[in-house]
């Protein structure tokens, strides 16, 4: 098992994928932390940002990167798709921000542990519906979607 196994060949496309990915997602956390300040997400301001950045950097490396090389196009469609992919991510982490929350302030206490993952799709669900309702979000996350994918799509035609 080599290197190419393990992490994948490093390629433009890759490396155009997760810095650009991560620093959308960065950008995300101040987006998503303006639009649910009802759920006081603004003291996991720094663990978002890790997190975020991290999974961007992760996801633009075996996600976007990969499929830059292997599909044809302009790379609108491939943004699409891995901006979806990524606000499912991002609601989910919300989510599980709100589970952790609500345990560190004892709303949960004596509760069955069963109890925390229904909460989690529960909140995972009002999240979804707070996207749904708010049109500029839609605008915010496609936007940074395509750019992230026309970008690596270039970089993959130009250098790869």
């Amino acid at each position: 098992m080599g290197v190419e196994r393990g992490i994948g060949m490093p390629t433009a496309a890759r490396l155009v994928a997760a810095i650009t990915v991560s620093f959308a997602l960065l950008a995300m956390v101040y987006v998503v932390i303006a639009y649910l300040p009802e759920e006081r997400l603004e003291r996991y301001e720094t663990r978002f940002l890790w997190v975020f950045g991290i999974y961007g950097a992760i996801h633009g490396w075996w996600g976007l990167g990969v499929r830059a090389n292997k599909e044809k196009g302009s790379g609108i469609f491939l943004g699409i798709r891995s901006a979806i992919t990524v606000t499912i991510a991002i609601l989910f982490m919300c989510a599980i921000a709100k589970v952790v929350d609500d345990i560190l302030d004892a709303k949960l206490a004596g509760a069955r542990p069963m109890q925390a993952i229904i909460d989690m799709f529960q909140a995972f669900g009002e999240f979804a519906f707070v996207l749904m309702t708010q049109p500029m979000l839609f605008v915010i996350f496609g936007a940074t979607g395509i750019l992230c994918g026309v970008l690596t799509r270039n970089a993959a035609k130009r250098w790869d």
